[in-house]
Parts: C-alpha cells; structure tokens; sequence
C-alpha cells in the first residue's frame, strides 16, 4: 500500500495538510502526519513519500529517512474561494496581510501578487511586530484572531491549500491513474492562471491527455496554443477562435507563423510582443523548450490589451530595448563585510516584495546600485528600470516629467502631448533618486499618485492606471524634513514601507581595500598598494565614499605606477586625513542613541567572544544581574534585535549564541578610548 508521511513544524499544520491530501486522494494513499520534534520521528524510515513544510524540516529527520524514499517540499496557493475575495478588493487599496511570523507574511504578500493583485499596496502584520502601515483593509488566512486592530474591514482569504504542482508530483511517484484525477488537477491548476511555469509544468508532466488539457483551457482567460518542436499546431483554447476569427479545427496542423503574424525567428526563442489579427491588438507570450517525454514543445499565450494599455506597453518594450534595465547586480558589490552581506541579503529579500523601497545613505554610498540590484532579483527584472533624479530637474518641469501632460496644457506643450515618468514605468519599476527635494505642492500629488496606483497628465481628465514599483533614495534625514514642516508626514511613511540602509565606507572595515582591487580588475589595470598606504585607507574618513575612493583609484593609474606609497596619493585625500580621535568622535556621535544598557550587553558579548565561550540571551541576563542590571530573557532578546539591526551583533540560530561583529567592536573601542 502506498504510505506517504507529511512532517510539520506545527501539529496544527500538518493535520490541515494531512486531511487536504486524504480528501483528494482517499484510499488509494495511506497519509500520515508528525511534527519533527516528535519522539516518534524515527518512524520516518517506513514511508515511501515525504512531505516537508519547510526546508529545515531536512536537518531534523535526514538522518531517519529511508534512502529509497523521496522528499517533496509543499508549495502553497491561495484558496480558490479566497481568490474570489481578493478580485473584489477595490483597484490600488492598501491592505495589511496578516500571517504567524514574518517570513509567512512576506510569502503570503507574494502569492497574493503572483495573482495579478499588482496594483494593491500590501504590508506584512504578525504577532510582536512594532510599527506596522494603519490601512483600513487587513487581509487574514483563515486565522483573523492574530490581527489585533479594531475597526478594519477585515477580509478573510482562508487558510493557503496545497498547490497543484504538489498533486501532480504525488500521482507521477505513485503512478497513479491520471484519469481519476485529471478534472480536480486541471481545476485547480487554473487557481494559478497567471503564472505560465506552473502552466508549462502540468503539460510537461505527461499529462498532455485531451481530458485534462480541454478541462484546463477552458477555465483560462488567455487564448493557449500548443506546439510542436516543427512549429505545428497540436492543440489550442476555445478563446483562440475568438480572438483570431477561425476554428480551432481549421488550425490544427498547420504552422503557427501561417496562422498568425509571428516571425518564425521569434518562434525559435521565449518572446513577449504585440500582434493584430481579426480586428483585435493582442499580448503573444511565446514560451519555448517544455520538455514532454522527449519531445520538445511550446506555448503560446494571447491576451487583448485595450489602447491605451497597448500604447503604454509600446513604450515599455520600447525603453527595454533602448537599455532601460537594471545594469548592475550582486557580483558589483564589492567587500565581504558583515554589515555589506547583510545588506546584500536584505536586498534579496524586499526584491521579493512589492512594498516601497527607502534608500538612505551618504552621497557615494551607491545607493542607486542597490535599487538596480534590488530589481534585478524581482519578477519585474525583464522589465524596464527607469531612474530620475527629483533634484536634477527644475521645478517648473518636474512635475510635467513626472506625470506628462496633454497638447495645449501649456504654452510650448509637445503636439499630441506626453507621456510622464510613471506611465513609461509601468510594468516596471521607478527609482527617485534625492526624493527629499520634492518640492511640498508636488508632494501631495506624489502621494496621491503612490496610493490609488493611477496618474492623470497636466491639462487631462483621463485617469490612467499604473502598475509601477517604487525605490526612492535620500541622503537627507526626512524625519527632521517632516519635522521642519519640508517634506509631508503622510508621503514619508507612503515611501518608508521597507528601509534600506546603506553604510558609509568608513564603517565598511577592509571592504575599502576590496573595492579598489576591484576597480583594478574592472580597469584591467594593476596596481598594488603599500601597507602605509593600506593603512592609511583603513583610516581614512572616506567623506565622498565609494565615488572619493574611485576618484582617488584613477588618479593613481593615470599616474602609471604599478606600487603605490603614501607621497603618489592626491593631495585632496593627505590633506583631508581624519584622526582616529576625530573618527571615534564622528562614530559615537552618529550612534549616540545607544543607550548605557546596550554598551554593557555589548561588553559582555565581546568578553565572552574573546575567550571562545558560546553566550546566549540567558546568560547574558544572569551577567546582567551581577552588574546591579535587572533584565528578563524577552527583556534581552529585545535588545539583542535592536542592536542587530544596527550591525553591532549577529544572531545565530541554535546553540552557537551571539556573536559581536567588527562593527560592533568598532563602536565598542570608541567608548573604551574615550
């Protein structure tokens, strides 16, 4: 008999997943469920199949499992019923997701806009978070008993179900007969129906039965045709024939470029472009190499677009092709930092979301290079990236760059008008850089604009709806410009959903050296630096950051030397050395909100690094109380958060404690020297 286990970090969890998966496939498989920290976990060895909620369920059972069995990880989908909620969310609402943690949150969000739910602005909410976005909608999964606002419009979208993908996998292990199941998969695969990869996944699993497919088409909006590796049509959707005005009989057979007015070079490779057949302007998805068996085949994918979402997606495509793209990446960061890989992974991480980015950092810290990183790592990546500086442009035309205008909305307005910032953005992302400098009249209708996801152009009454993702940059503190009554209190806290910031070099430690070696292999240029000047950097204020550093780096090549020593540097930089005194005091003024109890938590960490002794909130509680200093573990656990959010501490999960990073050794010695 077929037995198949699923393990779960919560009882609760795996009984829900464990009757889900008895519903759908009764008999024919045994299915158990164990949390992985049941004393029975040894039981692991007698099930052929393994469902994992999460990934570090692996290191907790690993060593019971039966090398014949297989491991699935469990993917989640929203419920179908609760899908139907969500379409009636008003278009561009704010809405917080409600979820047990922050990770299940931020996934939560994901789904959500893997729904084509874009145009919402959805903040995450879970037990003990601080600060959270006041929004009149709360988005609950089938536990609103953890949001603890009154008074919101609370929608409940059920708890999330296991995905199609997941069934498919379970049936192809057991053999099972597709038959049985082909109407229930094909259901629910179309919950999903705006991602082509689980599409292109079920047809590629060998289920390219007529049953299934037909069941499939016919619940999808988009017109589906299917191909083969010779281009000829093998089977299309019921929607194919209204959008093209012929049969699907008739096309059957025939290749796709004599059906449509597809370019059979374009056919040969994934392609997204804009066609007219029949009197309608539509979307071809072109999605090539889906393995069947060994065959090799393809989808195409019609959408109909009215005019002006085909005149902004023109544009969009337009602006990709002319470079308008992400340019740089990870790999462009140099330095191995704590505090630098942190941020590194804290980028990866709101790439995944679709809330707005606060950049904040010195001038030269590169902040514009994180915003490109962080759209790369995004769904937005194939689309275009578009940057503006808010302070390069003069105020009498930012504002008509920002949102455009139509003809004769002013004297010397372009004939047929123009299109703005944000409308060529859509699809895409937009990064404001120097946000701060908005003038306070634009401000508000920035604001605006952010909140209900639509624009309407200078001189025009037609609202245009947006679907853009937002980056804004500063190097100014915008709380103290709210403060001075200089920058909108409600816009600040529209824009600082997820904060990012970026260190000066000078807090960067041996990244300095890092970057300079890289500007020497980016140069094809080498150059080795003494360990005067070595240290001399290290000790260098760095006022100008990354862009000082890269000044000082072509200054040397230019000088053609391949060793550098202290006289080859400019004179700006030897005469403008900081002093260790004058750095220490720069450091502690910047951080002086510390407070005494932070210093001592500090202090202990380092004491106890320095002899190679593991601590943890415990002990750090207990050394506490010897100092006169009473505080509880949640107390301490508290603080330990806040000082890791400002790259003093690193926390490790499991036994290996806290540990005190450079940085926080740094600000430590400031204090001990002072």
């Amino acid at each position: 008999m077929n037995k198949m286990l699923v393990v779960t970090l919560a009882e609760p969890i795996g009984k829900k997943y464990r009757d889900e998966l008895y519903n759908f496939f009764g008999d024919d498989i045994i299915v158990d469920y164990m949390v992985c920290s049941s004393d029975n976990i040894k039981a692991v060895y007698e099930y052929d199949l393994i469902l994992i909620s999460s990934y570090d369920i692996v290191n907790e059972i690993k060593e019971y499992i039966n090398p014949k069995s297989k491991i699935i990880k469990i993917i989640k989908n929203i419920n179908p019923k609760g899908l139907q909620k969500l379409e009636k969310i008003p278009y561009g609402e704010a809405a917080l997701v409600v979820n047990v943690g922050p990770k299940s949150a931020s996934e939560s969000i994901h789904l959500i806009y893997a729904h084509g739910r874009t145009d919402l602005d959805l903040y995450p909410y879970y037990p003990g978070i601080k600060e959270y976005v006041d929004t009149d909608i709360v988005i609950t999964q089938g536990e609103p008993d953890i949001f603890q606002g009154k008074g919101k419009n609370i929608i409940d979208i059920y708890s999330t179900v296991i995905d199609a993908q997941v069934y498919w996998d379970i049936i192809l292990y057991f053999n099972l007969p597709k038959d049985k199941y082909a109407k229930k998969l094909a259901e629910m695969s179309v919950v999903n129906k705006n991602s082509n990869e689980g599409f292109s996944y079920i047809i590629s699993e060998k289920v390219i039965q007529d049953n299934v497919i037909n069941a499939l088409f016919e619940n999808l909006n988009e017109g589906i045709i299917i191909f083969d590796s010779n281009e000829i049509i093998v089977n299309s959707s019921s929607i194919v024939q209204k959008f093209i005005g012929t049969a699907n009989a008739n096309i059957i057979g025939k290749k796709v470029y004599d059906v449509l007015p597809i370019d059979q070079i374009k056919l040969g490779k994934n392609e997204e472009m804009l066609i007219s057949i029949n009197n309608n302007v539509l979307i071809c998805n072109i999605v090539r190499n889906i393995i069947l068996g060994s065959k090799d085949i393809g989808l195409i994918i019609l959408k109909r677009y009215d005019d002006m979402q085909i005149k902004m997606y023109k544009h969009a495509k337009q602006l990709t092709e002319k470079g308008y793209r992400a340019k740089y990446g990870l790999d462009d960061i140099a330095g191995n930092s704590d505090v630098i890989n942190k941020l590194k992974e804290r980028c990866v991480k709101m790439a995944a979301s679709e809330s707005t980015v606060l950049i904040y950092g010195e001038s030269g810290t590169g902040k514009e290079i994180f915003a490109h990183i962080i759209h790369e790592n995004s769904f937005r990546k194939d689309k275009q990236f578009i940057a503006i500086n808010c302070a390069s442009i003069p105020e009498n035309l930012l504002e008509s760059e920002l949102f455009g205008y139509e003809e004769g909305a002013f004297t010397g307005a372009k004939k047929g008008g123009k299109m703005g910032i944000f409308e060529l953005a859509d699809g895409g992302t937009l990064f404001l850089d120097e946000i701060g400098e908005i003038p306070l009249h634009l401000q508000n209708r920035l604001l605006r604009v952010l909140q209900e996801k639509e624009v309407t152009r200078i001189g025009g009454t037609r609202v245009i709806p947006i679907d853009v993702r937002i980056i804004a940059a500063t190097n100014v503190d915008l709380r103290e410009r709210v403060r001075k009554g200089l920058f909108r209190k409600d816009l600040y806290y529209r824009i600082c959903v997820l904060p990012l910031n970026i260190p000066p070099l000078r807090e960067r430690g041996n990244d300095v050296l890092d970057i300079f070696n890289k500007f020497c292999e980016d140069y094809s240029y080498k150059m080795t630096l003494s360990d005067e000047v070595k240290e001399y950097f290290l000790n260098y204020s760095w006022e100008g950051n990354v862009r000082e550093l890269r000044n000082c780096f072509e200054y040397l090549k230019h000088l053609g030397k391949k060793m550098i020593y202290y006289d080859d540097l400019p004179e700006t930089i030897k005469s403008n050395v900081s002093t260790k005194h004058e750095k220490n005091n720069a450091v502690v003024e910047v951080e002086k909100n510390c407070s005494h109890i932070e210093i001592e938590i500090l202090s202990i960490i380092n004491s106890e690094n320095s002899k190679n002794r593991k601590i943890g909130r415990k002990k750090i509680s207990e050394m506490l109380f010897k100092k006169d200093i009473f505080m509880s573990e949640q107390e301490v656990r508290n603080k330990l958060l806040e000082l890791r959010n400002k790259g003093f501490v690193d926390i490790t999960k499991g036994r290996s404690g806290t540990k005190i990073t450079e940085r926080g050794k740094k600000y430590l010695a400031c204090f001990e020297n002072f």
